[in-house]
């Protein structure tokens, strides 16, 4: 075994779970200038924030034999973290060390600061696929999806279903009455209190929802 394969058994060891086996799998893809494999303070970072949303997703990451890469933007703070399917992954495989890559895969989210961001597009993703628990999902009404959607916090008259069993500062999926992403949120208040709120009462903090890329551009 090679020490870069050394090292990256450590890192796979950390989780101590089933998803580490997955982790050691990659070792067979190479490495490109801008686009390479997760380190080991990425992987427990990663792992970390994805656990609290579900922790269906990590196993079913390894099911699937998806790769996670780290695509790294010039001139930028953050990498950008890339779920990548087995076929294209054989396609990444084929290409010159020296390729230069933009984008690829499926648009999981990025780490800044030591912290890993869900994308609106992965937790889509794994929405579609019913591995989020029921109590990190929050839904709200019309009126509240039309709020959230300008970029506004939620408060408690946007919500239609607050399930009792929501952790303070956990990561929220945001749908609409048809059951459809329209943001992440971050819960602000302690659930215990819900009762207790006004109508106009913060509950949880807006982080990305689907108007942004609109508003963005205006």
């Amino acid at each position: 075994m090679t020490k870069l394969k050394k090292y990256f058994l450590k890192a796979l060891l950390i989780s101590d779970n089933k998803t580490t086996y997955f982790f050691l799998l990659q070792l067979r893809m190479r490495d490109f200038k801008n686009f390479r494999l997760l380190n080991e303070t990425e992987i427990k970072i990663i792992l970390a924030a994805l656990n609290q949303i579900s922790p269906s997703i990590a196993p079913f990451i390894e099911k699937k034999n998806f790769s996670l890469y780290i695509l790294i933007p010039e001139n930028e703070n953050r990498h950008l973290v890339y779920l990548i399917f087995e076929r294209l992954r054989e396609l990444i495989l084929s290409f010159q060390i020296n390729v230069k890559i933009t984008s690829t895969g499926l648009y999981l989210g990025f780490i800044s600061r030591n912290t890993f961001f869900l994308s609106l597009e992965g937790a889509e993703f794994f929405l579609k696929e019913n591995i989020i628990p029921e109590h990190n999902i929050l839904k709200v009404t019309n009126e509240g999806e039309k709020a959230i959607l300008y970029g506004n916090p939620i408060t408690k008259r946007m919500i239609s279903n607050f399930p009792s069993d929501f952790q303070k500062s956990a990561i929220l999926l945001v749908l609409n009455e048809s059951r459809e992403l329209i943001a992440l949120a971050r819960l602000e208040n302690d659930p215990s209190n819900y009762k207790l709120l006004n109508q106009g009462d913060l509950v949880a903090t807006n982080l990305i929802d689907k108007g942004y890329y609109l508003r963005r551009k205006q």
